[in-house]
């Protein structure tokens, strides 16, 4: 097994668990229903294999391209891009393309896998997609970003994560935190798992009541109508609100520039693509 392979079954672990389609039907945790005109541009992915499935988020980032999180691909499954799911009733595409995931090599010239990852639509929509970051105005921390998904909106008597289902799209706010803590978690809890993401680019974020789930992997983390990170993994795979969410950060300068190299955006024509 290859270490890629390793890492995309490390996340499917931490981030979204096999079942089958309903089971994995959720909400964020602590959120309330999105209202009727925001994140027009959230996709819900689905991934089948036979009577077993995942769900995702994901976010469209041109009228062909969807940003998600690389863990939500299974090879080998079939993968279809609910367009329009909010407000709904949603219009299911199927993709066809191979994914664009980013990768890069390591000291020892060994590939490696980053949990981003770009879908591309067989054709065109007309639903407006979200802008790319001002990456000189950045959120900092303290400051709250918007999260939404499908995953669970509570947990068991003893907060432990229990499945839940929901056809709407719950948004929360969620506080953007210093991700050491997470860090030392998983240092010293999941040393295998923080050794394939440490190289990673990500922030943190953390409120009380507030938390991501599996099923919510993918989704776009929003500020100032802007998409700045993609939602990766949660800090505690038992028990909710414990540890905080990390989310891909979008402006490192080597997740940017692949993701306008790849979706053709170029920075004079960028249009309201670009922040």
């Amino acid at each position: 097994m290859t270490k890629m392979t390793r890492l995309m079954l490390l996340f499917m672990w931490v981030g979204v668990t096999g079942s089958t389609v309903l089971d994995l039907q959720k909400r964020i945790i602590g959120g309330q229903l999105c209202q009727p005109n925001d994140r027009l541009y959230h996709v819900k992915l689905i991934v089948r294999n036979g009577n077993n499935g995942i769900f995702c988020g994901g976010s469209l980032i041109t009228d062909q391209w969807i940003l998600t999180a690389a863990h939500c691909w299974k090879a080998g499954w079939t993968m279809y891009a609910v367009l329009g799911v909010h407000p709904g009733p949603g219009q299911q595409v199927k993709i066809t393309a191979p994914p664009e995931i980013y990768t890069d090599k390591d000291s020892n010239n060994n590939l490696r896998s980053h949990d981003i990852m770009l879908l591309r639509l067989p054709r065109p929509t007309q639903i407006r997609p979200i802008a790319l970051p001002n990456c000189q105005r950045r959120p900092k921390l303290g400051r709250k970003v918007n999260i939404a998904g499908h995953a669970a909106t509570t947990g068991g008597p003893n907060k432990e994560r229990t499945p839940g289902e929901s056809t709407t799209l719950q948004c929360a706010d969620i506080d953007i935190v210093d991700c050491q803590g997470l860090r030392n978690h998983l240092k010293n809890t999941k040393p295998f798992f923080y050794n394939e993401v440490v190289y990673q680019h990500w922030f943190c974020g953390q409120s009380p009541g507030v938390d991501v789930c599996s099923g919510d992997s993918g989704g776009g983390v929003v500020y100032q109508n802007k998409i700045y990170g993609v939602i990766s993994f949660t800090g505690d795979i038992h028990n909710i609100c414990t540890q905080p969410a990390a989310f891909v950060d979008i402006c490192n300068q080597q997740y940017m520039q692949w993701i306008k190299d790849t979706a053709e955006i170029s920075q004079r024509g960028c249009g309201l693509f670009c922040g």
